[in-house]
């Protein structure tokens, strides 16, 4: 499922992209961490909109027990190439 023409997490050539909040990885697919806690379901309710970007709410507030390492914080965009970088929106 993940191209590597879009998804580049780690490639040595390109330097990270900074998160931009527009949401499409958490909407797209919800990630483990979010299943650990509410289960699988289709959209993240620790998904938040600002009024400017999206944020999570399990980093903004963390619960007790709950590893975060897998969300990869301040590593920076895994999806340079996703055209919602440049039209950061609700979404709903």
């Amino acid at each position: 499922m993940m191209d590597d023409d879009f998804f580049s997490p780690k490639d040595p050539g390109l330097p990270p992209l900074p998160c931009v909040g527009c949401g499409w990885c958490c909407l797209d697919n919800p990630c483990e961490v979010s299943q650990q806690v509410y289960g699988y379901v289709p959209r993240c309710p620790a998904l938040v909109w600002t009024g400017a970007r999206y944020v999570c709410d399990l980093v903004a507030h963390p619960v007790a027990g709950v590893d975060l390492t897998p969300l990869f914080v301040g590593q920076g965009c895994c999806a340079r190439h996703n055209a919602w970088r440049r039209d950061v929106r609700k979404r709903d």
